[in-house]
């Protein structure tokens, strides 16, 4: 009966099993799933917080042996062996799926048609939904705008602006320095992370102020962690040395923050 897909007879057969209860119309249907033209459809399964998928032969393999809790009666041949991964390479992490196909996991039967089928599809082939594209490219005008507004800030204006960041980030201020260690403008500390770090705040800033504070802050590593210099409207591109802990934080790099942490209500009243 199931090498010659008889559906008819697999009906009966359920039937006298199980009579008139519940889910033997569905048991039919999963096994017309399996048995009829399985290459036409893709296969997917949540496992280990990804969604794999594959596509598999026509036919089957009847098992050589009784079912076992290893094996079933039959099994089909993959065509494409299972994938955690789009098209392009992309993991298919559960934690980073919409819910209309992350809710088929929790499906209690051995086959169903998921209602974010398109969804599936269009994570796999790595495309975009247009809506959410809209969204981003929104997003990204109006990021070019919060930079356009981050730049006209009064110097004093900036260091707040920095310092709400900051604190919106897990930073704490721990002093405002002058003195003998002019020049770093800034103590703060993550005690999350258990570190510190020292900030410096400039409205203006070339290449050489950069390296300046760069050495001030290699002096001083037996303190401080890391190096955050923040300088809204720089003179030519700032670089960061490779392989240290200091962050160039230039007019884009504000903005993204200011966008992300929800700092533009706060922004467009200092305008």
């Amino acid at each position: 009966m199931l090498r010659a897909t008889d559906v008819a007879a697999i009906a009966a057969v359920l039937r006298e099993q199980y009579g008139l209860k519940s889910g033997a119309t569905q048991d039919l249907n999963a096994l017309r799933s399996l048995l009829e033209s399985p290459s036409r459809h893709l296969w997917v399964t949540f496992e280990d917080g990804f969604m794999w998928w594959s596509t598999a032969h026509d036919g089957i393999t009847i098992s050589p042996v009784n079912e076992t809790v290893e094996h079933g009666h039959f099994w089909l041949d993959l065509d494409r062996p299972w994938s955690n991964r789009s098209l392009t390479g992309r993991y298919l992490a559960m934690s980073e799926l919409p819910g209309i196909v992350t809710t088929t996991a929790g499906f209690q039967g051995t086959i169903c048609e998921p209602k974010g089928w398109r969804e599936i599809l269009r994570l796999i082939r790595d495309e975009e939904d247009e809506e959410a594209a809209a969204a981003v490219a929104a997003q990204l005008a109006y990021q070019a705008a919060v930079g356009k507004l981050v730049a006209r800030l009064r110097p004093k204006d900036f260091e707040v602006l920095v310092d709400l960041i900051l604190s919106r980030s897990g930073w704490t201020r721990l002093a405002k320095i002058g003195g003998a260690t002019e020049g770093i403008d800034v103590e703060v500390e993550n005690p999350a992370i258990d570190e510190i770090a020292f900030v410096q705040v400039k409205g203006v800033a070339g290449q050489k102020t950069l390296d300046d504070y760069v050495g001030r802050f290699r002096e001083r590593r037996e303190r401080y962690h890391r190096m955050i210099f923040a300088v809204h409207s720089p003179k030519g591109s700032l670089a960061a040395p490779l392989g240290e802990p200091v962050q160039v934080w230039d007019g884009p790099k504000v903005a993204k923050l200011v966008v992300r942490l929800g700092l533009g209500d706060w922004l467009v009243k200092r305008i």
